[in-house]
């Protein structure tokens, strides 16, 4: 496969301008190791070691302050969540630096280390802690299809304007989406090596990396809980009723949960409400980073579900959606929150994106052919409740262009995300 520009690239160079540190984080294979050394043969001039290396791993661990001495600066550390040791010596070291350069009137030390690690950083609060201020930190998710094709990847800019110019047909139906949208190695791999990389891959992100990484005395329950989570995928999360299928406490399943979150696995978004307080204690919905993992752990393809099983493809078409909304959301400048609307008498909207003015975008998932007032139910509702900061409401389907259906609310084709 010819080698992909990243859509996160700039971003990673502006806040080498901007911090000592930059930790580039995200799931395993997500592109993380070729982003930096990408960076390392043209702007980013330095050594490169990886904790992977068993023998780079042993030589940090037994005296990490030395090990930062030795590699110098510019260096990339490539997963370095695997030695958390290293993070206090590399606070005093960039200390020392500011010092010096301060001391002498030379300019600040920015863009000396270069870090990845497929761990959220603040999923281990006192290793966030020791770097706040240091540090850049962007994540890196898998191929969106917008980045994949080379689209413009201004979706979630033109839903606030409620701007649809231009959206039409496009060469490339949602099944292609879906399997371009996962980690660069499997783009064009065949569905027969496609599983056997899942089978190894979920082996190592859910047994090897959490001992590693957190050191889990029942690691061996995590292959089980993550099937769990996509039998249940795009519903509410019932820790209480998880615990009981795979054998854990609530408490222990909910801790182990949001590992998996924290490795960049499962991906769980909040309801919405006007008092923000509500979204923090009301349950969330857990989907997956990657659709075609969770086709794996459902064990099938796409194409099989949507023949066999349609309704576990809606569950499926649903979790693409929001993949391609988180991964579209974190290329941007402009973040957004996504969550989902959800009332009493079960009136919902599948994702809720609010502006940081409080402007709100309602997005609805249908595959099915024909879309009937009924199916509104949920947008009408969330716009008589968000009032004068509804910007609009969107139904992704499978029409072939742009319709209004409604006051502020529009039909719109899925190749939208894409173009």
């Amino acid at each position: 496969m010819q080698l992909k520009r990243r859509s996160i690239e700039s971003r990673v160079l502006r806040a080498l301008d901007i911090f000592p540190a930059v930790y580039v984080n995200g799931p395993r294979q997500a592109g993380k190791t070729t982003l930096v050394r990408v960076l390392l043969s043209k702007q980013f001039k330095g050594k490169y070691v990886t904790f992977d290396d068993p023998l780079e791993k042993s030589a940090a661990m037994r005296n990490p302050q030395l090990y930062l001495s030795d590699c110098g600066y510019p260096v990339i550390i490539d997963e370095i969540q695997m030695v958390p040791e290293i993070f206090r010596p590399l606070k005093m070291q960039i200390d020392e630096q500011r010092y010096e350069c301060l001391t002498s009137g030379q300019e600040q030390p920015n863009g000396r280390y270069l870090l990845t690690g497929s761990a959220n950083l603040w999923a281990t609060p006192k290793l966030a802690d020791a770097m706040v201020g240091r540090m850049g930190i962007t994540t890196i998710l898998p191929f969106s299809a917008c980045e994949y094709w080379g689209g413009k990847g201004d979706f979630i800019t033109r839903a606030f304007a409620a701007d649809f110019t231009d959206v039409g047909k496009s060469k490339h139906n949602l099944l292609d989406a879906m399997h371009v949208a996962t980690y660069p190695e499997i783009v064009e791999m065949k569905s027969d090596s496609i599983a056997n990389w899942f089978q190894q891959y979920i082996q190592k992100v859910t047994l090897q990396d959490p001992q590693q990484i957190y050191n889990l005395e029942k690691a061996e329950y995590m292959p089980l809980l993550v099937e769990s989570l996509a039998a249940r995928t795009g519903n509410l999360i019932n820790d209480a009723d998880i615990a009981r299928d795979i054998g854990l406490t609530s408490v222990t399943t909910r801790t182990y949960r949001n590992l998996l979150e924290g490795t960049f696995i499962t991906n769980t978004i909040r309801p919405w409400y006007r008092n923000t307080n509500k979204r923090l204690v009301k349950a969330g919905k857990s989907y997956f980073h990657d659709t075609l993992l969770l086709a794996h752990l459902l064990k099938a393809t796409p194409e099989e579900l949507l023949k066999k099983q349609p309704q576990r493809f809606g569950h499926l078409l649903e979790n693409f959606v929001l993949s391609e909304l988180t991964k579209l959301n974190n290329n941007s400048d402009n973040k957004v929150q996504i969550l989902f609307y959800r009332t009493r008498d079960h009136k919902e909207v599948d994702f809720v994106l609010e502006s940081p003015r409080g402007k709100i975008v309602g997005i609805e998932v249908k595959h099915a052919e024909n879309v009937k007032q009924r199916d509104l139910a949920g947008l009408k509702e969330l716009r008589e409740v968000a009032g004068k900061d509804f910007a609009c409401g969107i139904v992704l389907c499978n029409t072939k262009r742009v319709l209004p259906f409604g006051e502020n609310i529009y039909l719109v084709p899925f190749n939208f995300l894409w173009s």
